[in-house]
């Protein structure tokens, strides 16, 4: 009796070694970033009226809740200009972090941490390229073994010059687990 609870116990376990997953978001996103002073007055905060983003993002799971990730994303921006300035701002953002999955139910909440660059360009943008770190979370609503839907969302910053937040959804579809 006990070997059979036992057998039942492990085999109903989610395991996730060795998962490869593919990830695609579309959402909402933002940036901060300090403006030109004007005179002796303080340099002003800028942020984007609107702003949109497309992301991929690639995940190789080592163990049941730790995994590498590596991922790209783009933004386009309007608004936060100033004088002599063009409305519309783009930015160009690739990390490589961990992730950490906090359980594997049909739920799965996780959290996430990188470094990379983001190139920036047009309106208050207009910095070339830096150095961000890059953190965030999500939960996975799990509709099979292969895919699943859910919410994302990530601030990259350093240092304070310009700071991205982003929201959205997310669909990934999953291969090579056990």
């Amino acid at each position: 009796m006990l070997l059979a609870l036992a057998l039942i116990a492990t085999e109903s376990t989610a395991r996730a070694d060795g998962d490869q997953a593919l990830s695609a978001s579309v959402g909402w996103a933002t940036f901060s970033t300090t403006g030109k002073a004007v005179g002796r007055m303080t340099a002003p905060t800028l942020s984007p009226d609107i702003g949109g983003t497309l992301s991929a993002a690639y995940e190789q799971t080592l163990s049941t809740d730790v995994g590498v990730r590596g991922e790209i994303a783009g933004g386009v921006f309007h608004g936060g200009e100033q004088a002599n300035e063009s409305a519309t701002s783009y930015a160009l953002l690739a990390d490589a972090g961990v992730m950490f999955r906090f359980d594997v139910l049909k739920y799965v909440p996780y959290a996430f941490a990188g470094v990379g660059g983001v190139a920036q360009t047009g309106g208050p943008l207009d910095r070339g390229l830096d150095f961000v770190l890059v953190i965030g979370g999500g939960v996975d609503w799990l509709q099979s073994r292969e895919r699943s839907f859910g919410v994302e969302a990530r601030v990259a910053s350093f240092g304070g010059d310009v700071t991205f937040v982003s929201v959205g959804l997310r669909g990934t579809w999953r291969w090579g687990f056990l």
